[in-house]
């Protein structure tokens, strides 16, 4: 399986990112129309929790960015700082922590259902991803995948 350069360094993302961005909209869109459901009648604490998740985020994502300047120009398998933990850890910084984030933010069940909903089209997506993966890096990638999460850490396999 070829996979080109662009592929190589944005992988899935930029279609994902798509997908997000429209999904997240239409969220936007039934919300207003259902007459915004929110979380809590006080919204600071859900704006702060939002803030902190978006933080968390975005640290993931840029810890994510600096690990991976290093492997990109390699062809070698990095299992490495955020990768410890996450086998998609910049896809995990969006839709796990970044864009619930906003439905916390913006205190709406709605959005917030629409986030989660992004979870299964996001493992969909990265299936390519990870035959390449398993094809160029075979038993090696099917141990870490076997110990590591998607998405999510998988803290009972550490």
């Amino acid at each position: 399986m070829n996979i080109s350069r662009r592929q190589k360094l944005f992988g899935v993302g930029p279609m994902g990112a798509v997908i997000s961005i429209v999904w997240l909209r239409l969220a936007v869109w039934v919300d207003h129309v259902l007459g915004h459901v929110e979380i809590f009648a006080n919204q600071t604490p859900v704006k702060v929790i939002g803030v902190m998740l978006a933080a968390s985020g975005l640290g993931l994502l840029f810890w994510t960015i600096r690990t991976l300047r290093n492997w990109w120009a390699k062809e070698e398998f990095c299992t490495m700082g955020p990768f410890k933990w996450f086998r998609h850890p910049m896809y995990a910084a969006w839709i796990t922590f970044i864009v619930p984030s906003i439905a916390l933010y913006f205190n709406s069940w709605i959005i917030l259902f629409f986030a989660i909903l992004l979870h299964p089209v996001w493992h969909q997506l990265v299936i390519r991803e990870e035959k390449v993966m398993l094809e160029k890096f075979q038993n090696e990638y099917r141990v870490y995948a076997a110990r590591t999460g998607r998405f999510f850490p998988r803290l009972w396999n550490r």
